[in-house]
C-alpha cells in the first residue's frame, strides 16, 4: 500500500513538470512579472557600455568642459589593447577617474580620419583597410614616446588640449608595484593635477589604492 502511493506521488510530479513545460510563456509572464522586470533592469544595466569619444568630439567639448583629455591609442590587432579593454578600462575604478577628470578618448592609429589639432591636419597617408600596412600621422605625432610608436599607448592632454605625456604598453587597473604602476595611480596622478607640485615617486608612494 504505502509503495502504491509513493508511486502515485511520483506520478503526479511528473505530470506537474509536463503541464508546466506546456504552460503559455504569457501565462508564464504574468505569474512571475516582478520577476522578470528585475532581470530586465539587471540585464538592461549589464549592457550600458562605458562612453569613449572621438578626438575631434573631445577637442570640442572641451571647450565648456574645460576637462583633461585621455586617449588609448589602439590598433585592431594588438593584443594588450585587448587585454585593456577587458581588464582595465572595464573597472568601475577606472570609469569613475575617467568620467570625473577626463574625457575618454579612443584613437584606431591605423583609422583613415581626418584629425584637425591645434592648427594643423593630420591624415593617414598611406591608408589601407589592412591592419598592419599604415600608421596615422596624428598617432605618430601625439603618442611616441622616446622609444618610438608603441601599442597601446596612453596620451594625456591638459585643458587645452595640449599634450602632458603619452605612456606606453599594458597597465593593470589598480597601483601595481613602483616599477610598473597601474593605471588607477596615474590616472590620479594628472587627473587631480598633482602631476603641478609633486614628483611622481613622492606621489606614488603615498597612494592609496581604493581597487581591491
Amino acid at each position: 500500500m504505502q509503495k502504491r502511493i509513493l508511486i502515485s506521488a511520483a506520478l503526479i510530479m511528473l505530470l506537474g513538470a509536463a503541464l508546466m513545460a506546456f504552460v503559455p510563456m504569457d501565462t508564464l509572464k504574468e505569474a512571475s512579472g516582478a520577476d522578470l522586470m528585475m532581470a530586465t533592469t539587471v540585464e538592461d544595466s549589464a549592457k550600458t557600455e562605458f562612453k569613449w569619444y572621438t578626438i575631434s568630439e573631445a577637442l570640442e567639448m572641451q571647450k565648456t568642459s574645460h576637462k583633461k583629455i585621455f586617449m588609448d591609442v589602439y590598433t585592431t590587432w594588438c593584443g594588450p589593447c585587448r587585454m585593456l579593454d577587458a581588464n582595465t578600462f572595464s573597472n568601475p575604478e577606472i570609469q569613475k577617474l575617467l568620467s570625473e577628470y577626463y574625457i575618454p578618448v579612443k584613437f584606431n592609429a591605423e583609422s583613415g580620419d581626418t584629425i584637425q589639432y591645434q592648427g594643423q591636419t593630420f591624415t593617414n597617408r598611406n591608408y589601407s583597410p589592412l591592419p598592419r600596412k599604415s600608421t596615422h600621422d596624428f598617432a605618430v605625432y601625439i603618442a611616441s614616446t622616446e622609444q618610438g610608436l608603441g601599442y597601446p599607448t596612453v596620451v594625456f592632454m591638459d585643458e587645452t588640449g595640449t599634450r602632458l605625456q603619452p605612456i606606453s604598453g599594458y597597465r593593470e587597473a589598480g597601483k601595481g608595484t613602483a616599477q610598473n604602476p597601474g593605471m588607477e595611480p596615474i590616472l590620479s596622478f594628472f587627473g587631480t593635477d598633482a602631476y603641478k607640485t609633486a614628483t611622481w615617486n613622492d606621489f606614488y608612494a603615498a597612494f592609496q589604492s581604493n581597487i581591491k
